[in-house]
């Protein structure tokens, strides 16, 4: 390193903060789940303890400040610039308490909660018992505040090892799905039943509160015999005289283990209990032929389900923030594709309205009168693929956001687009894929931005980056017949917006342009806030890294990976998927859930332990990802996104002609700091950035330094 005279300043005095601006944060409040403060404590990261809570989206920012209490004494002063404290003398049976003053008045002072013993929470689960030659771990996670108390719960499904991919034949034993508290009470079981065959693809559940009345229930596909949590049969919950005399009994696995034959239906359970609040069938329907489907194997294009038997899920608020959220069950995306939005008034299900793609031009559109009406559709938004529906256009994921402005969701569907009202907003065309992500992708363009990856070789395309609202094709490059991964994140400070690539093309690239920012390749899985700066970090499997402009370094916790601690594994596969990531308590970085592989039966919970400078409104209020979280089991798990670009949130004005701008006050001021002259935190010391300017900071004095 070499320090340029003409290059070098000294900045007297301490550098300021500034305050975040509001445009961040638009999320309705009626969309904003009731949350406490969700204080954590663990082990810190250079020793004491490290202590995190929730700034909400419904705080005052500018009257909200807060202090932090060890053992009933202020040990933090008044804390306005972030919501984590390193507490230096804190100790393993030290107990904290967040108080939160509003206009310097004590408005709120929250339960104690002493440290985790680790830099986890190993969460003891009961694992159903298995049966001939097969057992159960845990699987995909999904939260939602059950019991209307403020703090999430945790519903877990449980895959039996021999689950099955829709092309694989063979039986395979029952879905589970628990509900826990996060000190281990298990609070119910549902069993599907021997009906709903155990895989990726066939079991999608959605947690979240419905109806309106502060508890999140939970909706899924059930069947002939599945059993509620208090040991009721699903059937007994409906108003349907076809499906109360169910034969429960009836097992309709074939020799392969499909599911080919009998009712469907989809069932909404109390959060709370467990219990089955409604039942009715599932649209469209295999054993009744609701709502004028075809023939099963000509419908879809095979006989083993292959295609027809391909399930998503998602949670829209169709009707906007005055009205109550959807449900939306997705069927098909190869072929035929199905969306059916439910709405649920605390009684009874009933159908807002069901889209069916039949074919590459025609929409079938049934209200919620059954009333159909047919469009034709013979051309394409942008792109050059044959698809003009939804047909083989979707993904083995979807999202959820309101694209159009109108204060109503739309679904993102992959290749193409539904409108709050079931109509077919827009076709790109290019095809099946694997991964999308939904954001402020460029956050120069008005509104949000989408970048899928491409399966079929119908037109030479490996990825787009497309307009989330008219599907105009911004950017594309050419593929091969199978673009099987690919991730946008904002993983670069020094480039303005996201980045983007994907398992056939690894060069890093610009939302904003397209073009490469850098060749070296990265993992292709998913993104998490972990390190405090306002960039994404990059998460594969059990691994946590940050990108450094030419490559990723790797980030620890106390010295390890996650993978390193209690036996901790992935989900999924080859996918390598976490059991849920989310903002689910602390500050706004994202907790990781591995499960324990060595007994099968313990989830653990990791919390960043380092400090952050930023203060951000939890994750978990920002709409685009509350949606993404409840999406995030779904098929091919994908990362939540916020429906926002974090860095504008704390946009800065330069401070003196030479374009320093102000920094904010760093949790540990003797720490040295290396920053970019966008105010953004460097990872690493300023021996291992590239050539540039930057500040570096340790206490009181900030420099100016420009690398050779």
């Amino acid at each position: 390193m070499t320090m340029k005279k003409s290059s070098l300043y000294v900045l007297a005095g301490m550098l300021g903060s500034v305050s975040a601006p509001a445009l961040a944060q638009t999320t309705p409040t009626s969309q904003m789940e009731r949350l406490d403060r969700g204080v954590v404590a663990l082990p810190g990261n250079g020793g004491g303890e490290f202590v995190s809570w929730r700034l909400l989206g419904t705080d005052d920012e500018a009257a909200t400040a807060f202090q932090v209490l060890r053992d009933g004494v202020n040990v933090s002063g008044t804390i306005t610039r972030s919501t984590c404290f390193v507490d230096a003398k804190g100790r393993a049976g030290s107990r904290y308490r967040v108080v939160t003053l509003r206009h310097g008045e004590a408005v709120d002072t929250t339960e104690a909660v002493t440290p985790w013993a680790n830099p986890y929470l190993a969460l003891k689960l009961d694992r159903p018992a298995g049966g001939p030659g097969y057992g159960y771990s845990p699987n995909d996670c999904s939260v939602g505040d059950v019991d209307g108390d403020g703090r999430y719960e945790l519903i877990v499904k449980w895959d039996p090892s021999n689950s099955k991919d829709n092309s694989q034949k063979g039986k395979t034993g029952r879905v589970y799905l628990d509900a826990y508290r996060l000190d281990g009470t298990r609070l119910w079981r549902i069993d599907l039943g021997p009906n709903i065959r155990a895989g990726a693809h066939y079991t999608q559940f959605l947690v979240y509160d419905f109806d309106g009345d502060g508890k999140a229930e939970l909706i899924c596909k059930t069947a002939p015999g599945s059993v509620d949590g208090g040991g009721s049969f699903v059937s007994a919950a409906s108003t349907d005289a076809r499906i109360t005399a169910t034969d429960n009994a009836k097992d309709y696995r074939n020799g392969n283990g499909y599911v080919l034959s009998g009712p469907e239906f989809l069932t909404v359970f109390s959060g709370e209990t467990g219990r089955a609040l409604h039942t009715i069938f599932y649209r469209p329907n295999r054993g009744f032929g609701h709502s004028g489907s075809a023939a099963y194997a000509s419908a879809w294009g095979d006989s083993y389900g292959n295609r027809g038997d391909r399930f998503l899920a998602a949670v829209a608020w169709l009707g906007g923030p005055a009205a109550r959220p959807s449900a939306v069950m997705g069927r098909g995306y190869y072929t035929q594709a199905y969306l059916w939005a439910v709405d649920f008034d605390g009684h009874e299900l009933s159908t807002r309205w069901l889209h069916g793609s039949v074919d590459d031009n025609t929409v079938n559109l049934w209200d919620a009168d059954g009333k159909l009406t047919t469009k034709r559709h013979t051309t394409n938004t942008s792109g050059k693929g044959s698809h003009h529906t939804l047909y083989a256009n979707g993904n083995h994921n979807l999202s959820i956001g309101d694209v159009d402005g109108d204060g109503k969701d739309e679904i993102l569907y992959g290749q193409a687009a539904v409108d709050d009202d079931g109509q077919l907003l827009y076709s790109v065309g290019y095809g099946h894929g694997d991964a999308m992500h939904l954001s402020d992708l460029d956050p120069d363009r008005p509104g949000l931005e989408l970048f899928d990856v491409h399966e079929e070789n119908i037109e030479p395309y490996g990825w787009d980056v497309h307009d989330a609202a008219t599907g105009e094709v911004l950017h594309t490059a050419e593929g091969v017949s199978d673009n099987g991964r690919g991730l946008s994140a904002d993983i670069d400070a020094n480039n303005r917006g996201f980045e983007f690539w994907s398992s056939n093309d690894r060069k890093v690239r610009s939302v904003q342009t397209g073009s490469v920012v850098d060749s070296h390749s990265t993992s292709v899985n998913f993104r998490i806030y972990w390190d405090g700066d306002l960039q994404d970090e990059l998460l594969d499997g059990g691994k946590i890294d940050k990108w450094n402009g030419h490559g990723t370094t790797r980030l620890y916790i106390n010295g390890k990976n996650p993978y390193d601690y209690n036996h901790s594994s992935s989900c999924n596969g080859t996918k390598a998927t976490p059991n849920l990531m989310a903002d689910l308590f602390g500050d706004w970085r994202e907790e990781l859930i591995l499960w324990n592989a060595a007994d099968s039966c313990t989830l653990n919970i990791f919390s960043t332990n380092l400090p952050t400078a930023y203060r951000v409104p939890t994750l978990m209020h920002d709409h685009v990802y509350r949606m993404g979280v409840a999406w995030q089991n779904t098929a091919y798990n994908q990362p939540p996104h916020l429906g926002y670009y974090l860095p504008d949130r704390f946009a800065v004005k330069p401070d003196d002609p030479t374009g320093v701008r102000t920094l904010r006050s760093p949790a540990c001021d003797e720490e040295e700091m290396v920053y970019n002259l966008a105010g953004i935190r460097q990872p690493g010391p300023l021996s291992a950035l590239t050539k540039g300017i930057y500040i570096v900071r340790k206490g009181a004095v900030a420099t100016k330094v420009a690398k050779d």
